[in-house]
């Protein structure tokens, strides 16, 4: 089986959905979600199935031998720096790829259900099968010019998406608003590849990864690599854009904000680990932004009304905990955290996605409570979700967050700083989840009567993938060995869920009979003020700081400029007006003056010349 159909696959319903929604634009005649999007959600399935396909090559393999290469032509070619158009497929590669494929076909399907209503479902599954796309070629791209094609597609798709409801002034600037931050990250990922090429002279990733750089190289192309990474996986300073990025349809945040575009910068700090352990130093940095982008992204999560927004933030969180992974050298775990966080946050997402769906657009969960009787499917499911984000036994967060929390101590990059705040980050994790599951699901009913009246499950194509996704949730964490056997590991795992299970009784008993709306505190909701501060400076700051040295430079430095020009001009000008006499005679005069002049300085070289070789 050829290895570039994985990545074909969602690139022809990108290009058969785009042309049916042209066309539909020419002839008027609408297209159905339940066409275009079995269209798009048939290439994702066929794309997962060659996914599989490799998956079940590799089981029979050493771990030196699950290696697949292949070069589809040279790419760019300038002078000694050459760099071929290849894809490369080994264990990890292959892991983001069946996230990629598995959970996004099961929320291509949802989407068939939830954008039915929509006027433009071609160009919505157009978007998403081009997102997939650029995606794989992140994941698969063998050099490091080919992640950054990914990388910067999956920008652009995102911001596509984010916006897609471009009638909404709001929603356009949260796409917008991620477009931007996330290239100030990507400026990062092209400064590291220049400098990676000058000290290594190639930008493939084996040649990265086995490079010996001097530890201040090292450092330097880490931390460039990890501010890249900030941008794409919302860690501080430029996480802002993720929650906002919730004005995009549901299914988009469950598939970009969830369970693959964020997790991107995981995947490429894992890629460069050999690099990274050559730089102790950035490991710090990392840890030490992680899990501090963990705690304060939880703090928002609890003070948050709307459904989406806790959710968003709660992402920021766990990839707060993955990046702590990274810092203290645990890769493998940060890895086998972002496939279960794929799985519960998917279905968390989704699950959300169908409480909105019945409520007609509600997100503030102050106005629903009692879902639990209307929403029997979704509420199974979201309660799943909720017991592995929590790291509840046997749910699958359970082995992949406790291995961090793990590792954040025992680690030898690790210590108890970083210790007590990832497990104060898990704290907050409980007690907003939990805050979220009772008022949307178990307290009394704050609808409007109407709404509730007619409020209904989702139907079988939306219930199905939420279903599939907490079967996932609950068996995910068998899929990898834990570090927890050792005796301090196990006390550890207890601490931990000990402390979920105190954060989830706090909350259980504040919010079950909740019937009114809460007070949060407007600082904590709106951010802590980041945002505010982001407005202010950069985009107030800017302008006027732009605007002064225009001022400045254009009237004291280009004006002034020109005018000293003008007059040195006419200063010459007129100097030689003086000389344009008009008269024969005195012009032969002065040519015969200064010929003279010009022989007589020519002589006198030429003599002290001789002079000076004479001596």
């Amino acid at each position: 089986m050829n290895l570039l159909l994985i990545v074909l696959f969602p690139f022809f319903g990108f290009m058969i959905n785009g042309f049916m929604q042209l066309r539909s634009l020419k002839t008027g005649h609408k297209i159905s979600s339940k066409q275009s999007g079995s269209i798009a959600t048939f290439a994702m399935v066929l794309s997962f199935i060659t996914a599989i396909y490799y998956f079940i090559q590799f089981s029979g393999q050493q771990e030196d031998g699950r290696l697949i290469e292949q070069n589809l032509f040279s790419w760019i070619k300038l002078g000694a720096f050459h760099v071929d158009f290849s894809l490369r497929l080994d264990s990890l590669s292959l892991l983001f790829t069946m996230i990629i494929t598995g959970v996004g076909s099961l929320i291509h399907l949802y989407s068939i259900g939830y954008m039915k209503e929509d006027e433009t479902p071609a160009k919505y599954f157009s978007y998403l099968n081009l997102f997939c796309f650029m995606m794989l070629n992140l994941v698969l791209g063998a050099t490091m010019p080919h992640i950054f094609l990914g990388w910067e597609g999956v920008g652009l798709a995102s911001y596509l998406l984010i916006g897609y409801w471009n009638q909404d002034t709001a929603k356009v600037g949260a796409g917008q608003k991620a477009f931007v931050m996330n290239r100030i990250g990507d400026l990062g990922f092209l400064i590291a590849m220049f400098i990676a090429y000058k000290y290594v002279g190639s930008l493939d990733l084996v040649d990265l990864q086995k490079a010996t750089l001097s530890p201040k190289i090292a450092s330097v192309v880490g931390l460039l690599v990890f501010f890249a990474c900030t941008g794409k996986s919302a860690q501080i300073p430029l996480f802002t854009w993720l929650p906002d990025a919730m004005a995009g349809p549901t299914p988009v945040s469950a598939l970009i904000h969830a369970a693959t575009m964020v997790t991107s910068g995981i995947y490429l700090l894992t890629r460069i680990s050999p690099l990274l352990l050559q730089a102790p130093d950035v490991l710090s940095v990392i840890a030490m932004v992680g899990v501090t982008t963990a705690f304060v992204s939880a703090v928002i999560a609890c003070a948050q009304k709307d459904i989406k927004k806790i959710l968003a933030y709660s992402t920021v969180s766990q990839l707060g905990f993955m990046f702590l992974a990274c810092g203290v050298g645990a890769f493998d775990a940060g890895v086998f955290h972002v496939m279960t966080h794929a799985f519960f946050k998917a279905l968390m997402f989704l699950g959300a996605g169908s409480v909105i769906h019945a409520l007609h657009e509600e997100q503030n969960i102050f106005k629903m409570g009692g879902l639990s009787r209307k929403l029997p499917i979704t509420t199974f499911t979201f309660v799943m979700g909720w017991a592995a984000i929590l790291g509840l036994p046997p749910f699958s967060g359970f082995f992949s967050k406790d291995e961090i929390i793990i590792q954040s101590l025992h680690s030898q990059y690790g210590n108890q700083i970083l210790f007590i705040m990832a497990l104060a980050s898990a704290l907050l994790t409980a007690f907003y989840m939990t805050r979220l599951l009772v008022l949307v699901f178990f307290s009394p009913s704050r609808m409007e009567k109407e709404t509730e009246e007619h409020a209904h499950e989702s139907p079988l194509v939306m219930t199905l993938p939420l279903i599939a996704l907490a079967i996932l949730s609950l068996v995910g964490g068998f899929m990898h060995h834990s570090e927890g056997g050792h005796e301090e590991g196990q006390s550890i795992m207890i601490a931990s869920v000990v402390v979920a299970l105190i954060g989830a009784a706090f909350a259980f008993f504040r919010y079950r009979k909740f019937d009114k709306e809460e007070m949060t505190n407007q600082f904590v909701e709106k951010g802590l003020g980041i945002d505010v501060f982001y407005n202010k400076f950069f985009g107030n700051g800017v302008p006027l700081l732009a605007k002064g040295l225009s001022k400045w430079i254009e009237e004291y430095f280009i004006q002034n400029s020109m005018k000293f020009c003008t007059w040195m001009v006419e200063f010459s000008g007129s100097v030689l007006k003086s000389f344009q006499v008009g008269s024969m005679q005195v012009y032969l005069l002065m040519m015969v003056v200064f010929g003279l002049a010009f022989m007589i300085w020519i002589l006198e070289s030429v003599m002290q010349g001789v002079i000076f070789y004479g001596k």
